[in-house]
């Protein structure tokens, strides 16, 4: 699902597949349009690249303003509790991990046997993970509605998945994930289509 065309009639594009991951056909119709010259791509690829690997989109939303976890990379031991990202070309998994046990299991498994980096953010026990869908800086959820508003202004995604930790009132940013179009429900597509017409419209 997307509006991509030939040549640029209108001043801007929109992607509306969901997944704009690198050497995704989302990507790189994204990247014929800045090539065709589109004053306006969304996203563009450096907004993707960003958006996908998390300290990377952990940093760029910390410069913003946006409220993240304290976070560090490494490849061997973490302290539990944390939430853990693989940082690798080959996984998009990640781990919750509370327990020696467990941080011993998804150490091995998210840098595949100790070869590649992880992204460990510290949690506490009481902390509530929470993902919601965003469209065009929209979500369903109340409670997240200035994440999602914020997260789209800074990474320009026209849809993303978003992982928050909250504790108490404190809501942080824990990574941004794919958002296939096909998944969403109907107040999401909605917003979707409004997206599409009004690039149609106005460019």
């Amino acid at each position: 699902m997307d509006n991509h065309r030939d040549a640029p009639s209108t001043t801007a594009f929109v992607e509306l597949s969901g997944n704009y991951e690198y050497l995704t056909e989302g990507y790189y119709r994204c990247q014929d349009a800045e090539l065709q010259g589109y004053d306006r791509v969304m996203p563009r690829c450096i907004d993707a690249l960003d958006a996908y690997v998390v300290p990377v989109a952990l940093e760029k939303a910390h410069l913003a303003g946006i409220p993240i976890p304290e976070w560090y990379l490494t490849n061997e031991y973490f302290p539990p509790p944390a939430v853990v990202y693989g940082v690798n070309p080959f996984t998009r998994k990640f781990a919750v991990v509370f327990t020696e046990e467990e941080r011993d299991r998804a150490a091995k498994q998210l840098t595949w046997n100790y070869k590649y980096t992880i992204c460990c953010q510290r949690i506490t026990s009481d902390v509530e993970i929470i993902e919601c869908a965003m469209v065009d800086g929209r979500t369903v959820r109340s409670d997240m509605a200035e994440m999602a508003r914020r997260v789209h202004d800074v990474f320009n995604l026209p849809m993303g998945n978003i992982r928050v930790l909250k504790t108490g009132s404190v809501i942080q940013l824990s990574a941004i994930e794919l958002l296939p179009a096909r998944t969403l429900a109907t107040q999401e597509r909605e917003w979707l289509t409004q997206l599409a017409a009004r690039i149609d419209r106005h460019g």
